[in-house]
């Protein structure tokens, strides 16, 4: 349609930019695991890093002019609050302090009572003392789902030497604080669980993700408080089992362990909630690993490793450096599967020393844990040949996530200092490169603790990252920091001290440049061009748009300077030449995922883990436009707006877009993004579109002018500096192209994301009414559509579906009957190219319709329904022709379906190109009027559906119909019933009109329609000029049409060519039709030929006889046919001879030579014989001989007399067949031949001459054919058994005339009379002379007197 023609450039340019915009995401993802990065090797030979300059560069003073930049900053202090510290004074033996960051708490205990406040603001202080005994543990946790009331949001458990103790922590629901939800704590008075110690004191307390709550006592054991809703074991509801010695641990006092084994406290439990491990560090640095199970649910000791083992191992990799080094081990920390999927745990030694380990398999990620093995060694800052000498020591604390590494260490003053090792500021590189930065504190370190939910799973809950990541079920470990930065605030740590809370920042790199561009007062300090260089110039560039794209008022200053920085450092496009794949960068990305292959480590590297075939790399400037013979290298600036536009959809890009939610046992289809979701990602794309509109230096337009300056510029140059122009212009004019090329490309990104803010703004729409209830109402096959679509398959190739799915939120309204006019001018307002004024006018159209159903009087509700008519043809072709005609026909105004089909067509193709392509039937090369003949039709379907409508009401029993718009789009049934006579009417009004119309092409649609529901009477009484054009063309695409054709002629008097039609039709070859039909057809066309309006041409006679002689063979071949089907059990090869004949007319010597003669079908050769009046006696003779005794043979389990009657039944057939033509049917031959048989077969010899006179053979022939033969004398008769056989026949012949003298006429009787007493006096004279025939004689002598009476009368 022409909607869709206008459509085109932009969908190219989606295209382009989504081909683009793949490869950046791929390269995003295609960063080098935890594995890569430590150079693992599969065979699982453990390595060390640390040892290299370039380990840690900025210690080394090797990037310079950047070693001054903290990565880690204090935001903030905040004392304690003043009645915590005024209960310091009443302290009488034991103080703790500690953090809760999943509340922004931290707490501090005194002796026996315990002080809960806010860090941040020192706020908000609950307390509890209702313990007799000193608190010695405490611990945070989340309550099972559906053990307590959902105003329970927390457990906090508590330990004294003797009771294990759980209260509930509440919150109220004020939002209005600077904490929102978490403003007000309350502890609930009454504990909820109390359990014993059994005399073992816990050191330590940790939770899981699922409410599971686990202890490390001091004994060395793990104990776990197992709670439930209601009570089993034994009555209890809950319980304390040590996982340490068994399941029933429970019914066996502590202390008796602890007797039985060397105490080894558990210092640190540390947990793995994405896999289901947990790990625990004693005092002792002992390491033990238990397994959760798969659903996290169950618990099993897996292994564990002492501190000697782990020394000796750690020495064994890194053989330069004592023992001494690592140990003692500090903490202990899990590693998730989001950083890695095949290391589990970092070990920190109080060196600074990471020992990290697996607890499966290198190249089997997919294992449950059973083992724990040492895999790298990194070593801290100062271990490399030319570092300083400072280095971290005495590590009191440490804590690893992500690649971030924060040591609190004890250099032997009072002020412990903070060491934070991070590799984010080196993303992409092949090994492990950190930097570090150290921060004095202001005391000493009681706690520290990361707050958690500032990541990208916590700024966008509803995005299922595993499924937008890949389909692999092992999850992939999330991409470098500078690609999720734009979506994940600042890591924030907080130190406690006795002072208070330090609380500290880790900076992003766009935090990096923030500063940077702060401290300088602009991008063109020297120190901002270092972060482009350190950070790679397209993730800088990538970097700087987030901060670019910043709208706050607060934040001009910075985006302007950040866009000068994206411009002044995003490069140029450069034309390269091709290099082989041994010359490209040393580092670049890797196209496969989790594959990574650098060419340039700092130790040795060995194989990647990921099986597979080794993938080339590809750098972001690879797989470019060719010009000439070199590539374009992409400016900085390029591939810096991909990077990021790609890292805002990221989230979006592979996930579904519904899933399946179920309520009261119903499913619906929800969106799998909450709208929340869709305006956080939607907010930064239309930023990034602001910035891309307001900096128009990015579109072509720039390029076309500099190009039309340098054209005019070579005209105007003199012959001097042309020579030397002549030289540059070719570089110059490649210099020009590639910049266009990458101009054209940031303008395909452009309508990229446009077009994307569009879909999206779209999708938040949807989320506001209730997307359940409008996916609801669509097709089942666009449900199972939209549930196999992603976002990528909706930004890129979903513009239909995104039509059908604002259609449904229209037809929301409509059928609430409330106006379109808001809704409609929200969605033009956010999403344009796919809501036009077009839709809108629709919409419009649509309510009208709606509101003419109500509206009594007939005269204003017809100017209603033609009011909406003429909105929807002022906008044709632009306009949902489907869904209109729905409208239409739910509001029974049949005719505007008709006119409004017309219209829309006659816009489509306004030259009439269509109907061209037809009327010139429909040649192969002519694509144009295909597509115009294509469209026209594809318009005419809404009126030939219509009928479909209209014609299945007026045939069926019953009145309502249900009317569907397809593809999903939902119409409001109509309820007015409409009676089968009115259906009829309708029907016949319809085709009327439609054949009145000047659109010769809706004639054609409606003689298909005809056809097809077989009206062939009312497609006969038409007498449009474009109907025998239509038959004739119909004819010679599907030959079933001729049989209208045909009638068509004879209905209109035209009888020569109705008979033309048929005898085609009888000729036509295939086995479509039936030999029977084609001899109907060959009789049908000899009766038109033979009427008299045909007249007496010359030509037309022949074609009379021809006809004529072809019926006569049709008839044989039908012959040949059935004696063919007699056959068909006996002979395989009949039926592909049945099959043959019945796909056409054959010639009558194919007949005989090719089934008569193979087949040995004798009365088919007779009878061809007979008609082509051919003359062979021998032959003949043959045939009958061969007839006699196929007959005889087909009779032979039968007596005498019988066999003898079987066969004169077929000779009186085929004699009262023949018997005209003595050619065919020679009466002496045969008289003779079956005389023999009777007299071989001893039957009565009545047979034969009963036979003949029967068939009408003449008495006195038959006599003279029996007195030759008695004359002959052949001894063949007395070898046959009866020498006087004849004899006997010609006696009982003649005696049956004197019984029955009638049978002769009066005319003939006396020469007969005569003719048979010489017969038998003949007779009598042979018989004297022989012996033993007296009986005979005396015979003949009566008959002879007979005859003498009857001659006297």
């Amino acid at each position: 349609m022409p909607a869709m023609d206008t459509m085109r450039p932009q969908v190219d340019m989606l295209d382009t930019a989504g081909k683009m915009l793949e490869r950046y995401l791929a390269m995003d993802s295609s960063f080098p695991s935890l594995v890569d990065v430590t150079q693992i090797a599969p065979q699982g030979i453990a390595t060390v890093s640390g040892l290299n300059d370039m380990d840690y560069p900025s210690v080394n003073g090797l990037v310079s002019g950047m070693s001054t930049v903290k990565h880690v900053t204090t935001t903030n202090r905040v004392p304690l609050p003043p009645e915590v510290m005024e209960h310091f004074g009443h302290m009488q033996c034991h103080c703790m302090m500690g953090l809760f960051t999943e509340i922004n708490r931290a707490w501090l205990t005194i002796d026996s009572d315990i002080y809960v406040w806010t860090y941040e603001h020192g706020t908000d202080v609950a307390y509890f003392d209702g313990l007799g005994e000193t608190i010695v543990s405490v611990g945070l946790a989340k309550p099972k789902p559906g053990v307590f009331h959902k105003f329970v949001k927390h457990l906090l458990v508590l330990t004294t030497t003797v009771e294990i103790v759980i209260l509930g922590v509440t919150f109220s629901a004020t939002k209005d604080g600077p904490l929102g939800q978490l403003e007000e704590m309350h502890l609930l008075p009454e504990p909820v669980f109390v359990l014993p110690t059994d005399g073992v004191a816990i050191n330590t307390i940790a939770s899981t993700s699922s409410g599971r709550i686990f202890l490390g006592g001091r004994d060395g054991s793990l104990y776990e408080v197992v709670y439930q809703a209601a009570g089993s074991w034994f009555g209890r509801r809950c319980k304390k089992v040590n996982h340490s010695t068994g399941t029933l641990s429970f019914l066996v006092p502590s202390f008796l362990n602890l007797a039985f084994g060397e105490e080894d406290p558990i210092a640190q439990i540390s947990i793995d909630n994405s896999r289901n491990i947990l790990f625990t560090l004693t005092e002792k640095g002992r390491i033990e690993v238990f397994d959760l199970g798969g659903g996290g649910m169950s618990t099993s000791k897996v292994t564990s490793m002492n501190q000697i083992t782990i020394v000796q191992y750690a020495v064994s990799i890194v053989k330069t450096l004592d023992g001494s080094n690592f140990r003692p081990l500090a903490s202990v920390c899990a590693i998730e599967a989001d950083e890695s999927s095949h290391l589990n745990l970092v070990a920190v030694t109080q060196t600074g020393v990471r020992l990290y380990f697996t607890t499966g398999s290198i190249t089997n990620v997919n294992v449950r844990p059973y083992t724990l093995q040492l895999m790298h060694v990194r070593l801290p800052p100062g271990f490399a040949a030319n570092a300083p000498s400072s280095r971290p020591n005495r590590v009191r604390m440490a804590h690893y996530k992500c690649g971030n590494l924060l040591l609190v260490t004890a250099p032997g003053s009072e002020r412990d200092v903070l060491w934070c090792l991070s590799s984010d500021p080196y993303p992409f590189h092949p090994y492990l490169v950190e930097a570090q930065t150290l921060i004095p504190l202001e005391g000493i370190v009681w706690a520290m603790a990361e707050v958690q939910g500032g990541d990208v799973k916590a700024i966008l809950p509803s995005v299922n990252f595993r499924e937008s990541r890949a389909e692999d079920p092992v999850m992939m470990p999330d991409p470098p920091l500078v690609v999720r930065q734009h979506m994940e605030s600042p890591r924030k740590y907080i130190i406690l001290t006795q002072q208070g809370a330090e609380i500290l920042q880790k900076l992003r790199p766009v935090d990096l440049l923030r500063q940077l561009l702060v401290e300088n007062r602009g991008p063109e300090a020297e120190a901002v061009k270092l972060f482009f260089q350190a950070q790679k110039e397209e993730q800088a560039c990538a970097t700087s748009l987030i901060l670019a794209c910043l709208q706050s008022a607060q934040n001009l200053q910075v985006a302007e300077w950040a866009t000068r920085a994206f411009f002044m450092y995003g490069g140029e496009p450069k034309i390269r030449a091709v290099v082989s794949p041994a010359a490209s960068p040393s580092f670049q990305y890797s196209m496969a995922s989790g594959a990574f292959s650098p060419t340039v480590v700092s130790t040795p590297y060995a194989q990647s883990h990921v099986t597979g075939s080794p993938q080339q790399n590809i750098s972001l400037s690879t797989s470019e436009p060719s010009i000439g013979t070199g590539s374009i290298q992409y400016s900085h600036r390029h591939n810096g707006l991909y990077l990021y536009v790609g890292r805002i959809v990221r989230p979006l890009w592979n996930v579904k877009i519904v899933s399946k939610a179920t309520l009261d046992k119903m499913q619906f289809l929800c969106s799998s993004v909450s709208r929340e979701d869709c305006v956080w990602i939607l907010g930064h794309l239309q930023a990034l579109r602001n910035f891309l509109e307001k900096n128009t230096q990015l579109s072509v337009s720039g390029v076309m002018n500099i190009h039309l300056q340098n054209t005019m510029l070579r005209h105007a140059g003199h012959d001097s500096f042309e020579t030397s122009l002549h030289h540059r212009t070719p570089q110059r004019n490649r210099e020009q192209e590639a910049q266009l090329e990458e101009k054209h490309s940031l303008d395909a990104l452009k309508a990229f994301v446009a077009h994307t803010c569009e879909v999206l703004g779209m999708w938040r729409i949807l989320c506001e009414h209730q997307f359940h209830v409008i996916a609801d109402t669509l097709s089942k096959d666009l449900q199972n559509q939209l549930q196999q679509m992603n976002f990528r398959n909706l930004v890129l190739e979903g513009q239909d579906v995104c039509s059908v799915l604002i259609s449904s939120l229209i037809n929301r309204y409509l059928d609430d009957n409330a106006s379109v006019d808001a809704i409609s001018c929200k969605l033009r307002e956010v999403c344009p190219s796919l809501y036009r004024r077009e839709d809108a006018a629709c919409s419009k159209a649509s309510e009208m319709l709606l509101s003419a159903k109500t509206i009594k009087n007939p005269e204003e509700r017809e100017a209603k329904l033609r009011e909406a008519l003429q909105l929807c043809k002022s906008v044709a072709p632009q306009v949902n022709l489907q869904m209109m005609c729905q409208w239409f026909f739910s509001s029974q105004f049949y005719e505007g379906v008709l006119e409004l089909a017309l219209v829309y067509a006659s816009k489509v193709d306004p030259k009439n190109v269509g109907f061209h392509f037809y009327k010139n039937k429909e040649p192969a090369e002519d694509t144009e009027g295909y597509q115009a003949y294509i469209k026209r039709m594809e318009c005419y379907k809404e009126v030939t559906s219509l009928l479909d409508h209209l014609y299945d009401q007026k045939t069926s029993s019953r009145h309502t119909l249900s009317v569907t718009v397809s593809p999903g789009v939902p119409v409001a049934q109509d309820t007015t019933q409409i009676s089968q006579s009115e259906a009829n009417d309708q029907v016949n009004r319809l085709v009327r009109s439609a054949l009145q119309s000047q659109d010769e092409l809706m004639h054609v649609a409606v003689f298909d329609w005809l056809v097809t529901k077989q009206l062939t009477g009312d497609l006969l009484t038409v007498h449009q000029p474009s109907m025998e054009m239509y038959l004739v063309r119909k004819s010679e695409q599907s030959p079933e049409v001729c049989d209208l054709l045909w009638k068509y002629y004879e209905k209109n008097m035209n009888h020569a060519a109705a008979a033309k039609i048929l005898h085609n039709l009888a000729t036509r070859p295939g086995s479509s039709i039936t030999l029977l039909q084609r001899i109907e057809y060959l009789a049908r066309a000899v009766v038109c030929m033979r009427s008299d309006q045909v007249g007496y041409a010359p030509q037309l006679g022949v074609f009379l006889r021809e006809l004529e002689d072809k019926i006569d063979v049709a008839r044989i071949q039908q012959q040949v046919l059935e004696a063919l089907t007699k056959l068909k059990g006996r002979n395989r090869l009949a039926e592909d001879a049945i099959l043959r004949l019945n796909s056409s007319l054959l010639e009558i010597t194919q007949l005989y030579e090719e089934f008569c003669e193979p087949f040995s079908l004798w009365e088919c050769k007779l009878a061809i014989i007979h008609c082509s009046g051919h003359y062979d006696l021998a032959l003949v003779e043959t045939i009958w001989l061969n007839i006699i005794e196929t007959e005889l043979q087909a009779c032979s389990s039968v007596g005498a007399d019988d066999r003898m009657a079987v066969l004169m039944s077929k000779i009186k057939s085929l004699g009262q067949e023949y018997g005209g033509s003595p050619r065919c049917f020679p009466v002496p031959f045969l008289v003779r031949q079956l005389e023999l048989k009777a007299c071989r077969l001893h039957a009565d010899t009545m047979h034969v001459h009963s036979a003949m006179v029967a068939l009408g053979v003449p008495l006195m022939t038959l006599m003279d054919v029996y007195e030759r033969l008695v004359a002959a004398n052949e001894r063949v008769w007395l070898t046959e058994g009866n020498e006087f056989h004849l004899v006997e026949a010609l006696a009982q012949l003649i005696e049956s005339f004197t019984v029955s003298p009638q049978m002769v006429s009066l005319v003939d009787r006396r020469a007969t009379l005569a003719k048979a007493s010489d017969v038998i006096s003949n007779c009598l004279m042979v018989l004297y002379s022989k012996p033993d025939t007296a009986d005979l004689i005396h015979r003949l002598r009566g008959i002879q007197a007979k005859l003498n009476r009857l001659s006297a009368c």
